[in-house]
């Protein structure tokens, strides 16, 4: 899977965006959930899973997916926390350019917003297209539920 700063930019922002427009008070996105983004859809199989599980599911349904008999892939969910240890320096570079390029803000209470909504899916190539879907959907899921709540669910600790 294609892993560049640019794209990893683009991925945090929709993701940021989805947060906020999901969240019931429109918050910024927490700045430590951005570090397990990347390291969720940088990855084939917990790609798989978030791409298989519908929108109005959540995050719970996501996760229960690793646990589900015949295919049990509870340490693919379990290694989230520390793929998102070991990608940390991916994720700051993206989130370097973001900031940069002025698609993403970080205030002063760690939390990450969008400075631009615009996105145009048909300007892009499938596979981009797939990820920032990918990232919209965590961002959505992850809105409606605390820190406290997704670091229990994903097996990570902020």
């Amino acid at each position: 899977m294609m892993q560049n700063p640019a794209l990893g930019a683009v991925l945090l922002w929709r993701f940021a965006h989805a947060f906020t427009f999901a969240h019931p008070n429109h918050a910024a996105a927490p700045l430590p959930l951005l570090f397990i983004t990347l390291p969720a859809i940088w990855h084939d199989q917990t790609a798989e899973h978030i791409d298989s599980t519908q929108l109005r599911s959540g995050l719970r349904a996501f996760a229960a997916k690793f646990a589900q008999p015949g295919s049990s892939q509870v340490d693919v969910l379990m290694d989230l926390h520390e793929r998102a240890r070991r990608w940390r320096s991916k994720t700051l570079d993206a989130l370097r350019v973001g900031l940069a390029k002025g698609l993403l803000r970080l205030d002063d209470r760690a939390a990450v917003s969008t400075n631009s909504e615009e996105w145009i899916p048909d300007d892009h190539h499938e596979t981009t297209k797939r990820m920032a879907f990918l990232a919209e959907k965590l961002g959505a899921w992850c809105a409606v539920l605390t820190l406290h709540e997704i670091s229990l669910t994903l097996h990570v600790k902020f």
